[in-house]
């Protein structure tokens, strides 16, 4: 990967124009597969994108916004379109674009496609909304529609998309794992997209950063933070330009969410499907009148995001690159306002052992939506380490962080020490910080680490299999949902019902959760061990337990003892034929109980982690942590 790094940083930077980037990008597989059926040709007056423009249409009308073809390719700003055209003998008409099933017909034609892509995309949204000159004008019913609180986004740029038929546009929190992937070979273009999203065309004024042209105003998680600093690492921690500048957009996404998403101030956060679909019960993005929503994921995500963004400005401290402990304090202290919320609102259910959302109903009623899925594990995720130097200066300062530590027995350093969580040598040692205490910690990890519940041969459970047996009902007042158990497709059409995380592996939960129990590793060392599968009796490092999890998610792609790949399922000619047995298709995710590749089957996006994770798995990607201990050393990584 390092020689091909080395010819790909030669090519120049998108970032500097489409035609001023160099000549290597003129040209492209820029072309993408559909233009009929989405969201940017649809002028109809009820949004029913997939019907205004059917495929049946797409070969006597023309397209306003782009253009498609079987195999193409094109310059850089598709003035000039090259694909092929095939005809089977038979047909009225030729073949130049591939059929697929719309929304509400299955489940999108996922076999008739190729791998993920760059493409351009060209959406101007006030001119979608008001029309071209001289053209017939939209229907009315538009200006209240789709998008239309998004008429400052115009974007004409080269993206990074899932998939070039299922997915012919970008997704944020899609665009942030691509990024991670795509950071071993050409880390200028992933740097490029991130720093995109948070454009002036792209970002909303008001802070937000758009979803997806389905819904841009829809909410998905905030893990942009989290990937610059991945991006950042991978790349060798060298480019502080790239972090300060990622660092300003995210502070007005990061004060988005925190007037926007938390419509009480009680710092616990609300935000819709979070980018998970179906894993509830019920819509979390559509929900009774009057009723909120009280999240324990997007409560999770944002502590995350702010540790994250305390950990930016703690980098560009360190590389002197600004004054950043305002910032630095800023973010601890946000951190502390959410992980005191989460104590105080009863998000914790202790007989369980799982976080649980909860749904404030219009008559004042509090109900716990009991269901055993990652959105209860998603605030483990919120952990790392404050330096002895930073504890010392919140504590002068008195404020909210400083009597958060009190409040949590965390100021009296001896105990700490007993307890382990403060290590190091006096002056530079380190405290553990998490939304997640250790012994809650603990009753997570039993959960998670149980081949009954989360732990598959595959990786992690988006759903515990618990529910196979206790499928959960909830009733409350508007509401009659019920959710079950399914390893594989979805059974219900919510969210299109063309993806499931009612159970299914995916690669960017796992990929996560892998990361945490790797951070929290480096922090406690081999000395801390947990059971590992639940009830096996044997106990292993956390380290030692991340290793084994990669290695489940990178065996689905490998020929197993009885020489089938777990990621072809029972598809013989996959498995079998030789013309096919070693293609890959790197699925939207995978079946929970046999690890078959379900969903858009080349939709590559954020399942090309698996490239990161076997390099990372065989210590060939610095960490994060890696990179901080060495600034924190006073090491000019530039």
């Amino acid at each position: 990967m390092g020689v091909e790094r080395e010819r790909v940083q030669s090519f120049g930077s998108l970032a500097e124009g489409l035609r001023q980037a160099g000549s290597w990008y003129l040209w492209g597989p820029y072309l993408g597969e559909r233009q009929w059926g989405t969201v940017r040709a649809d002028y109809s007056a009820d949004g029913e994108a997939w019907n205004h423009l059917p495929h049946d249409h797409a070969r006597s009308r023309a397209y306003r916004w782009g253009e498609d073809g079987l195999a193409g390719f094109s310059d850089v700003e598709q003035r000039l379109c090259l694909a092929l055209a095939l005809w089977n003998g038979r047909d009225p008409i030729l073949k130049e674009r591939i059929f697929g099933l719309t929304g509400g017909e299955g489940n999108h034609g996922e076999d008739a496609k190729e791998y993920w892509s760059k493409q351009l995309y060209y959406y101007d949204v006030r001119r979608w909304l008001d029309g071209d000159p001289g053209r017939p004008a939209p229907p009315a019913s538009r200006r209240a529609g789709r998008n239309a609180r998004w008429a400052s986004f115009n974007a004409f740029d080269i993206m990074s998309m899932p998939d070039k038929w299922e997915y012919p546009w970008f997704a944020a929190w899609d665009l942030a794992f691509h990024c991670v992937a795509l950071a071993h070979v050409d880390p200028g273009f992933a740097k490029y997209q991130l720093t995109l999203l948070c454009r002036e065309w792209f970002q909303h004024p008001n802070g937000a950063l758009p979803a997806y042209e389905w819904d841009f105003g829809d909410v998905n998680p905030p893990v942009q933070a989290w990937a610059v600093l991945e991006v950042f690492a991978i790349d060798g921690g060298r480019d502080i330009d790239f972090l300060s500048r990622a660092f300003d957009k995210l502070l007005l996404n990061f004060t988005w969410w925190v007037n926007l998403e938390d419509a009480d101030g009680s710092n616990l956060f609300e935000g819709g499907f979070l980018g998970l679909d179906n894993i509830g019960p019920l819509d979390r993005s559509h929900l009774p009148a009057g009723s909120v929503l009280e999240q324990s994921d997007a409560t999770g995500w944002m502590a995350s995001y702010a540790l994250a963004m305390g950990v930016i400005a703690t980098v560009l401290r360190h590389a002197r690159q600004r004054p950043a402990d305002d910032l630095v304090q800023k973010f601890l202290e946000h951190f502390a306002a959410i992980r005191d919320a989460i104590e105080a609102q009863g998000l914790w259910d202790e007989t369980d052992g799982l976080f649980y959302d909860q749904l404030a109903t219009a008559d004042g009623g509090v109900v716990p939506v009991a269901v055993r899925s990652m959105v209860g594990i998603i605030p483990m995720l919120a952990a790392g380490v404050v330096d002895e130097e930073l504890l010392d200066r919140t504590q002068a300062a008195g404020k909210h962080f400083a009597d958060f530590l009190d409040r949590a027995g965390l100021r009296d350093r001896e105990q700490l020490l007993e307890l382990g969580l403060l290590r190091g040598e006096p002056g530079h040692r380190q405290l553990l910080l998490g939304v997640v205490g250790i012994d809650r910690l603990e009753r997570l990890f039993e959960k998670l680490f149980d081949p009954a519940e989360f732990l598959s041969d595959h990786g992690l459970r988006s759903l515990s299999a618990y529910h196979r047996a206790h499928p959960y009902v909830l009733d409350a007042p508007g509401v009659h949902a019920e959710i079950d158990y399914e390893p594989a497709e979805s059974t219900i059409a919510m969210f299109g019902g063309n993806s499931n995380w009612r159970g299914p592996v995916w690669f960017p939960l796992n990929y996560l959760v892998i990361a945490a129990l790797e951070r929290y590793h480096r922090f406690f060392g081999d000395d801390y061990t947990v059971e590992y599968p639940t009830g096996s009796g044997r106990t292993l490092p956390l380290q030692a337990i991340a290793r084994d999890l990669w290695d489940r998610l990178i065996a689905i792609f490998l020929v197993g003892a009885d020489g089938r790949r777990p990621c072809f399922g029972w598809v013989d000619r996959l498995q079998r034929d030789p013309l096919w047995k070693d293609k890959f298709a790197f699925f939207a995710y995978f079946h929970a109980d046999n690890g078959a590749g379900l969903g858009a089957s080349h939709q590559t996006g954020w399942t090309g982690l698996v490239a990161d994770i076997i390099r990372r798995r065989h210590g060939e990607v610095s960490s994060l942590g890696d990179l901080l201990r060495a600034l924190r050393d006073g090491k000019d990584l530039r």
